[in-house]
């Protein structure tokens, strides 16, 4: 009798593992568990298996200094720097081709840009204007093609899918029926998809998150997190499915608690989303956190094929051990597997002239050389040095 329940308990597991193993892909989230916030170390790319490092001076012309850089979003052929209403295309060499968007409130201008997106089959660029509640539309040379009215009352971030137009609706404020909104690329709405993370505003005194959302492009899909969320979800057949799961446990604000903590409470307790994005075979997660007076940043990349995980301060960035050029703090994904960032022509001249640079030894000295005739060709007023750095897949 013993050895027929044993054979029975044997037979149950089995069929356990094989019921597990046949889910569909999407409920088999990968989960990162970030609840025990560690020690910060020092990483350098080459722990991330990084191969190879390339610079690209920005041109600099009259008509395009860049007072700063927010975002990068790549094209096939161009890709397009951003700052509020300041928007520069330039190809891949960092020829700069021309200015994007004028800033005034005629019809052909905007206040700022909210966000920009370009679509991948055609190279159109999007950006919408929350304030005047419109999108602008411009082919890949530049020019405007058309705009439209926004159904939205303001669009902090949107992309473009295959379906349309899929806009985050801000929810700051606390009286967002919708979260998402798809809508067609003449503005009409296709589909909403509720607020499931309502709250209400009732001291008038509540903390605003820059971040509420966070879109990122990778394998050719779009994805999404929400503060109030711990899963990543990946954009699909307009339906958001789950992708991966990261655990901060108690950290993650909830709806309840922005509804009724003061704000020292909420600013002290909880973490503040700032980028999130996927790298080959990593996935990049940046926040803050203020448990005392001080506000500390963390950067965690984790790889999704085993339990690699390792914290760094995100101000520091990765120490560069290929050619010992500047740290790289990173920024966004280009091609699904090159990490990008940019470094003021300032900066970089400082670093190349520096001791900590004459006394590097890194793995590729040969090309030091080179970083040092690079630096000598740049003015400290030029525009910033785009830096593409290949992973491994």
């Amino acid at each position: 009798m013993n050895l027929l329940i044993r054979i029975a308990v044997l037979f149950g597991i089995l069929l356990m593992d094989s019921l597990i193993l046949s889910l569909p892909a999407e409920c088999q989230s990968l989960k990162i568990d970030l609840r025990k916030l560690p020690k910060k170390e020092a990483v350098r790319l080459s722990d991330l298996g990084a191969t190879d490092i390339q610079y690209i001076p920005l041109e600099t012309t009259k008509q395009n200094v860049l007072p700063e850089i927010k975002k990068i979003v790549f094209g096939k052929s161009f890709f397009l720097t951003h700052s509020y209403a300041n928007i520069n295309m330039f190809r891949y060499n960092g020829q700069f081709v021309t200015k994007i968007s004028k800033e005034g409130r005629g019809p052909d201008e905007i206040t700022v840009a909210h966000d920009i997106d370009i679509n991948p089959k055609d190279e159109t660029i999007y950006l919408v204007d929350g304030w005047l509640q419109k999108f602008l539309v411009y082919n890949r040379d530049g020019k405007l093609m058309r705009s439209f009215k926004s159904p939205l009352k303001i669009a902090i971030n949107f992309r473009i899918t295959n379906d349309g137009i899929l806009c985050y609706n801000d929810n700051n404020m606390a009286k967002t029926t919708d979260s998402f909104i798809l809508i067609d690329t003449l503005g009409k709405v296709i589909m909403n998809y509720p607020n499931t993370y309502k709250w209400q505003d009732k001291t008038n005194r509540t903390v605003g998150y820059l971040h509420e959302n966070l879109f990122y492009r990778f394998n050719d899909q779009i994805f999404k997190k929400e503060m109030y969320s711990d899963t990543v979800f990946v954009y699909r057949d307009k339906a958001f499915k789950p992708h991966i799961i990261i655990d901060v446990g108690k950290l993650r604000i909830t709806p309840e608690a922005r509804t009724n903590s003061p704000v020292a409470y909420i600013i002290h307790n909880f973490l503040t989303p700032h980028k999130l994005f996927e790298c080959g075979d990593y996935i990049y997660y940046e926040f803050s956190y203020q448990p005392d007076d001080e506000n500390e940043g963390f950067s965690v990349i984790a790889s999704k094929g085993n339990n690699f995980k390792i914290f760094f301060d995100p101000e520091k960035g990765l120490i560069n051990d290929l050619d010992g050029g500047p740290n790289i703090i990173p920024q966004t994904v280009k091609d699904n597997n090159i990490l990008v960032t940019w470094i003021d022509a300032i900066d970089f001249k400082n670093h190349i002239s520096s001791e900590t640079f004459r006394k590097s030894k890194p793995l590729y000295p040969e090309k030091k050389k080179e970083l040092e005739k690079l630096a000598a060709s740049l003015k400290e007023t030029d525009n910033p040095v785009l830096v593409q750095v290949r992973l491994k897949h």
